[in-house]
C-alpha cells in the first residue's frame, strides 16, 4: 500500500513541473551594472532609492498631523519603503 501512496504523492508534483519550467525560461539574466570592475545588481540601487524616497515621506508624514496616530510606524516605514523600491524596480527595469 506505501506504494501507491507515494505514487499519488509524486504525481502532484509531476504536474508542477511543467509550469515551475516555463516560469524559470525568463530568468536569463538579472539587470546589473559594472561599478570600479564589480557588478553591482540593480535591486541594490532600487532598494537604497527606496530608502532614501522614504525617508522623505517620512519627513512629511512627520510635520503633518497625522504622525500621532500612527499604530506602528516602524511596519508602515518599512512597507513604504519596500514599495518605493518595487516601484523604482517596476518604473525602470520592468
Amino acid at each position: 500500500m506505501r506504494d501507491d501512496a507515494g505514487r499519488a504523492c509524486y504525481a502532484g508534483f509531476a504536474g508542477l513541473f511543467v509550469p515551475v519550467t516555463l516560469m524559470l525560461v525568463g530568468c536569463s539574466h538579472a539587470p546589473e551594472y559594472t561599478i570600479f570592475g564589480s557588478f553591482f545588481p540593480v535591486w541594490i540601487f532600487c532598494a537604497v532609492g527606496g530608502l532614501l524616497l522614504m525617508t522623505a515621506v517620512r519627513a512629511v508624514i512627520a510635520r503633518t498631523a497625522v504622525a500621532p496616530f500612527l499604530v506602528s510606524p516602524v511596519l508602515l516605514y518599512l512597507s513604504i519603503a519596500t514599495f518605493l523600491a518595487c516601484a523604482l524596480w517596476l518604473l525602470f527595469y520592468r
